[in-house]
């Protein structure tokens, strides 16, 4: 198929039909009027907003996220706009029979599930202030903006829901910290600054690099002297891209954006646009792997893999998941300074989310029992001189007049390091890099899992047995490439 068969394809696709826009359009009225009546009651001078894809006309069909935002006089109290919009917000998902929850992000709000004509809604009721554009006084102030930005400059929706799908179908569309990808916002104003869904594909294979910056309003000259200053002022985030945002010149759109799905997006767009699929937009979603396979590959796979099973604390993902990372990463190093290679790291959860997973692979499970040391030069300080010669006994001096000795190993395998975590207490798990709340809630709980332990995971759990196949497999982006490129 041509470029323009598949677009022509996919924008049929990605547009919703008459009956989904009744459907999402239908519920999205409903929840307004029922927060709008309840807030009134309470604050007469706020108002109701509809934000999100679905006000902006960017949705894709099978949307569920309806996001309403309570927005304020500035002279309001936080504490006052957070309780009167988590009242409002729970009565209105309730009485549209839903189950409504306490959430928590910059500062607390509504969430809720609702059944409206067969599907699920996901409801955010979300309290913020009027303000102008660039005032922030809480982070979610600009959204209104946000909105009308994208509804004035977007000439064409399915520009933006074209790309969207293809980040979707990718597995790069969230910024939230397990996806570390493209907002939805991020992909409007991409359409909008390059015109075109296509356009948007080409310039990001030709130009983009770790820290180009975009710029849709002209702040550089302005706001900024020039584009090195903006990268300066942004480079305490090393950001993948940089996008100012067009109602904050302060706020980095792509700041969540790591440079690993900056580099998965290339490599699809170099390979859609070279042979262009259908599928690019459909995506491939590991199957899970059942445990028979998890014991062939664990049987079969020269390296050796070490996995860690650990208790996840009762908070939301974006508060755990980064605290997983970073164990797996502190893990790695500790490991490293002890003579292991470590190649790659892999992190996982339940689909409980009760327990996660830290995967750690290494070319060799094994080191050799004696290890080369060199210590400092005979003419160095003499209390460093002093402190090798009596830790190591004997030695040799080096061409290059450095002390050297051959002394027994701390830990031949990887498993002799970690084995020290299983059953630790909270300071233990501190000092090996776990999170502050990781170590907290996995006191005395982390356990090293064999291959069997893995496979019955994966035979008991699809949410294990997909990130298991990942981890095995590779990216599954590669399957989609690798012909292409």
């Amino acid at each position: 198929m041509s470029l323009e068969e598949v677009l022509d394809e996919i924008r049929r696709e990605v547009t919703p039909d008459p009956e989904e826009r009744e459907l999402v359009e239908g519920f999205a009225r409903r929840i307004l009027s029922e927060v709008r009546d309840r807030l009134k009651e309470r604050d007469p001078d706020a108002e109701v907003e509809l934000i999100g894809s679905v006000a902006r006309d960017t949705w894709l069909p099978g949307a569920s996220d309806v996001d309403v935002f309570c927005v304020f006089p500035k002279d309001r109290d936080l504490d006052e706009i957070v309780e009167v919009t988590l009242e409002v917000g729970r009565e209105a998902i309730e009485a549209l029979g839903g189950e409504a929850r306490e959430e928590y992000a910059h500062h607390p709000y509504i969430g809720g599930e609702v059944e409206h004509r067969g599907r699920t809604f996901e409801v955010d009721v979300v309290p913020c202030y009027d303000t102008e554009p660039g005032e922030v006084i809480t982070p979610v102030d600009r959204t209104p903006h946000h909105n009308r930005y994208v509804e004035e400059h977007l000439e064409d929706t399915v520009e933006a829901r074209l790309l969207k799908a293809f980040v979707k179908a990718i597995d790069a569309y969230g910024a939230e910290v397990r996806v570390k990808g493209f907002s939805g916002y991020l992909c409007e104003l991409l359409a909008i600054h390059y015109g075109s869904f296509e356009e948007v594909l080409r310039e990001a294979v030709r130009t983009w690099r770790p820290g180009f910056v975009i710029d849709l309003e002209g702040f550089v000259g302005e706001v900024y002297e020039d584009y090195d200053e903006v990268r300066e002022t942004f480079e305490d985030q090393d950001p993948a891209l940089i996008v100012l945002d067009p109602v904050d010149p302060e706020r980095n759109v792509a700041a969540a954006l790591s440079r690993r799905q900056l580099t998965r997006f290339i490599l699809a767009a170099r390979a859609f646009l070279g042979d262009p699929s259908p599928e690019f937009f459909r995506g491939r979603k590991p199957e899970p792997v059942s445990g028979e396979k998890v014991r062939d590959w664990f049987e079969r796979n020269p390296t050796h893999v070490v996995a860690i099973e650990v208790r996840l604390p009762d908070e939301v993902e974006d508060i755990y998941w980064p605290q997983l990372e970073k164990t797996a990463r502190s893990l790695s190093r500790v490991l490293e300074n002890e003579g292991f290679e470590v190649r790659r790291w892999h992190v996982m959860r339940d689909s409980e989310e009760e327990h996660g997973y830290v995967l750690l692979e290494f070319e060799h499970g094994k080191l050799p029992e004696l290890e080369w040391r060199v210590g400092p030069s005979g003419w160095v300080r003499e209390d460093r001189v002093r402190g090798f010669v009596r830790a190591h006994g004997r030695f040799w001096v080096e061409e290059d007049g450095k002390l050297a000795t051959r002394a027994e190993r701390k830990f031949v395998r990887p498993e002799d390091l970690l084995g020290r975590l299983e059953g630790a207490d909270r300071q233990t798990l501190l000092s090996h890099g776990f999170g502050k709340d990781l170590a907290r809630s996995s006191e005395g709980e982390v356990r090293l899992l064999s291959a069997e332990e893995l496979a019955e995971l994966a035979d008991r759990d699809p949410e294990l047995g997909k990130a298991l196949a990942e981890f095995m497999r590779g990216d599954p982006l590669s399957e989609l490439v690798r012909d292409r490129l």
